[in-house]
């Protein structure tokens, strides 16, 4: 592979220099910037041209057209949302019920504690008379 030189160097940012010129030149003309305009223009009432045939085309063959398919999408995205926060709540609730069944538990053993405690101390004060 040849070294580049400084010269080769130089000689070449000369020439990107006067090239990139000649294309400013050409772009910034007047008659290039109406060119490029008309055609613009005469591309755009072609899409839209085609776009509205598009659309009635789907419209007579019963088709969905992409505004129809964007509101299902719309709407799917927030039944998602509702479906995720439905579910968090049910996890939340769930969470809670377990807490409280736990605590019930341990209610309930402290409950059969005290009768057996309170029995004993029944049968205790009919011996006792």
């Amino acid at each position: 592979m040849p070294e580049i030189n400084n010269e080769s160097t130089i000689a070449y940012k000369l020439f990107e220099k006067m090239l990139n010129r000649k294309i400013k030149r050409f772009i910034n003309c007047h008659r290039f910037v109406v060119l490029v305009d008309k055609l613009l223009r005469y591309h755009l009432k072609r899409v839209r041209f085609y776009r509205l045939f598009v659309k009635k085309w789907l419209d007579s063959e019963g088709y969905s057209n992409k505004e129809e398919i964007a509101d299902v999408a719309k709407k799917y995205i927030s039944i998602d949302a509702k479906l995720d926060d439905c579910d968090d709540s049910l996890y939340s609730m769930s969470n809670k019920w377990n807490i409280k069944k736990q605590s019930l538990a341990i209610l309930k053993g402290n409950m059969i504690e005290l009768q057996m405690i309170l029995k004993e101390a029944q049968d205790e004060n009919k011996k006792n008379k």
